[in-house]
């Protein structure tokens, strides 16, 4: 008797002393769950509430005591989904290792999962057949019709992960682990980058899963939230990210100042404030260096490298929760000399400032606003890729076609299809410039490659001069596409600094009605394989910013792509504070006026059709009317030249 108490002692202790800890149970039971979801041949077509399920099961698996109790809250949840439709035909696994990259199931062979689950899991594996789903469907891009889907991805189920406002009902133990499942296994599926992320995928999992549930209250499930989505190491991340109220954090207002990271250095490229002065460089807020801000915000930070760290932090730094708070800098002016300012936070979303904290920013002010232009005493053509329109390409490259050379400046987003309509008018082709991973719907955690290709066989108009492309941390996204495509033109050297390396079309989520976030779905290589995300794309010259060119509005970037296209001098009028030249009524009637500021002298109008030949030419004074009235309705290119200064504005005629 004795004997048999002892041996069902110690059974009840090896079965205690199995019990798992609370994040390995809901590591697995995440796991179960979102397998199911996407390989379940009735939870995959919606024939089973799968979100009711795991509300039911949940509360038996925290409370489980032992691992039997845990494997069968598993069973019970997995019973719940009903059998498995067995499939009588063999499916070949005939994907290459890199298009499965997210099937990974060596999870269920783990000692954690009891042999009656694995077998379950087992059977769904080796039935499921590629099928059409109401988990997630592609989303037709750029029209309804067209056959190419573009990475972008929905999910009926999950537009809304829990269909509630947080603030107004805080979800409950139970809700917040629906909402981490969700969003877990969605970017666990159909990430194409997950195999690059510093720390992987199922770290975050086992790691975030706990304090996710547990968060207290709004805030502290907002930040938990941001740490989530920030390993996801992806730029389009931590722009898309959106909390209630909050923003990225720590907050919506900032004093009246705007910086850019260069080289480790955060310096003011706008100030509005008394003693903060352009080229100065942050070296403390508030008492803390800003290694400390970096370290304390960059957890927050889905950011692929660097530069687009970077970035970001410059975004963040200044940052607080509330209007009105007093922030001490002590600021490096270019000289080295250092100084502490007291400067007060502002709403920074208010429309007063959405040119000052949103535009994008070129030291020398006269491109802020430039679509194109020719710099006159070099004759080097110039396009802003941010500013110019797929119509406006056509004009720019009449009137530079035979030009000795032409720098692209993609410091930005470019317009539309842009580059598109340039190269396939400045490059013979077809010519393959990337190769891209389309993410299976049919088939969650595979892939497939297209392969794009730029350029026009038997191309007319083929550009034979020097070609240079301008990137910097602000390139991201299609801009990163752009250069990858402009890359391809004999010849073309990029110069800058590393781009943001998050390239790819985007999905958005939400895991409540007031959070959001948006990740890059779509891969994006080069035709050798290589992966450009993170990685982004590195200049074949490296050139910055100086605290002294932002200081004196001098573009040394633009003047380094200049003398490389041939310009032996930088040109004059990329160093001056920009003019302000406006043309109004715009849309015009008979007549429109000529108005400059901040130059003198005569200013030289041309207008040309938007193939570029030129219509009407003529030398007018400051504030002069100029007769439209035997121009056709439509829209025109108004070139204006006032001393050094060049820009295009469009008008359109009714």
């Amino acid at each position: 008797m004795r004997k048999l108490l002892l041996l069902f002692a110690v059974s009840f202790l090896c079965q205690t002393v199995q019990a798992q800890t609370m994040q390995e149970k809901l590591y697995y039971t995440c796991k179960v769950w979102g397998f199911a979801k996407y390989y379940h041949s009735e939870v995959s077509v919606c024939n089973v509430n799968w979100d009711s399920v795991l509300l039911a099961v949940l509360p038996d698996v925290r409370s489980a005591a032992s691992s039997t109790e845990f494997n069968d809250a598993l069973l019970e949840m997995l019973d719940a989904a009903g059998p498995m439709a067995l499939s009588s035909s063999y499916f070949p696994d005939t994907l290459p290792a890199e298009l499965k990259r997210n099937r990974d199931f060596g999870w269920i062979s783990s000692p954690t999962l009891r042999s009656d689950v694995k077998e379950i899991l087992d059977t769904i594996k080796n039935n499921f057949r590629p099928h059409p789903s109401c988990q997630v469907e592609y989303t037709p891009w750029p029209t309804p019709s067209s056959s190419y889907w573009g990475g972008y991805l929905k999910f009926p189920q999950d537009s809304i992960m829990l269909d509630v406002n947080v603030h107004a009902t805080f979800p409950s133990q139970d809700q917040k682990l629906l909402m981490f499942f969700k969003l877990w296994n969605t970017t666990q599926y159909f990430n194409p980058y997950n195999y690059v992320l510093d720390i992987p995928w199922d770290s975050t999992l086992y790691n975030h899963v706990v304090p996710f549930s547990n968060a207290p209250n709004v805030q502290a499930l907002n930040l938990e939230f941001l740490k989530v989505v920030g390993t996801l190491d992806d730029a389009h991340v931590r722009g898309l990210s959106y909390v209630y109220n909050e923003g990225f954090p720590p907050g919506f207002y900032r004093p009246r100042i705007k910086l850019k990271y260069v080289n480790g250095n955060y310096l003011v490229i706008r100030s509005m404030e008394v003693g903060v002065n352009l080229g100065d460089a942050i070296v403390s807020v508030d008492g803390l260096t800003i290694s400390q801000w970096t370290d304390s915000l960059s957890k927050y930070c889905s950011a692929g490298n660097p530069s687009v760290k970077g970035r970001s932090i410059a975004d963040m730094l200044l940052r607080r929760l509330s209007v009105g708070i007093n922030e001490t800098l002590v600021l490096q002016a270019p000289d080295g000399t250092t100084r502490s300012v007291s400067v007060s936070t502002i709403n920074s979303f208010s429309s007063a400032y959405d040119n000052f904290f949103y535009d994008y920013y070129y030291p020398a002010d006269s491109l802020n606003d430039i679509e194109w232009t020719i710099f006159d005493d070099c004759n080097i053509g110039y396009m802003n890729f941010g500013n110019i329109t797929d119509a406006e390409v056509d004009a720019a490259y009449a009137a530079m076609q035979t030009l000795p050379g032409i720098v692209l400046d993609i410091r930005n987003y470019p317009l539309s299809g842009n580059a598109w309509a340039l190269s396939d008018k400045m490059y013979t082709g077809p010519m393959q410039f990337s190769k891209l991973s389309i993410p299976d719907v049919e088939y969650p955690g595979t892939y497939s490659w297209i392969y794009p290709s730029m350029g026009v066989a038997g191309n007319p108009t083929p550009y034979l001069g020097q070609v240079v492309v301008i990137v910097d941390e602000t390139t991201q996204s299609a801009a990163e596409y752009t250069t990858m495509m402009l890359k391809k033109i004999p010849g073309c050297i990029v110069i800058g600094s590393q781009t943001a390396g998050a390239d790819g079309n985007i999905t958005w989520l939400s895991p409540a009605q007031d959070m959001s976030f948006g990740w890059t779905s779509l891969g994006v290589y080069y035709p050798n394989g290589d992966s450009t995300q993170r990685i982004g794309i590195v200049p074949d010259s490296f050139a910055y910013a100086t605290p002294e060119g932002i200081r004196d509005h001098r573009d040394y970037v633009l003047e380094k792509a200049l003398r490389i296209a041939g310009c032996p001098l930088s040109a004059s009028d990329i160093t001056t504070e920009k003019p302000v030249v406006s043309i109004y009524p715009n849309p015009a009637n008979e007549t429109i006026t000529i108005s400059t500021t901040g130059t003198k002298g005569k200013i030289d109008v041309v207008i040309t059709d938007i193939s570029g030949k030129v219509l009407m030419q003529d030398e007018v004074s400051n504030n002069a009317t100029v007769d439209v009235s035997k121009l056709s309705a439509g829209m025109y290119f108004v070139r204006l030249k006032v001393g050094e200064f060049n820009t295009v504005k469009k008008m359109m005629k009714r």
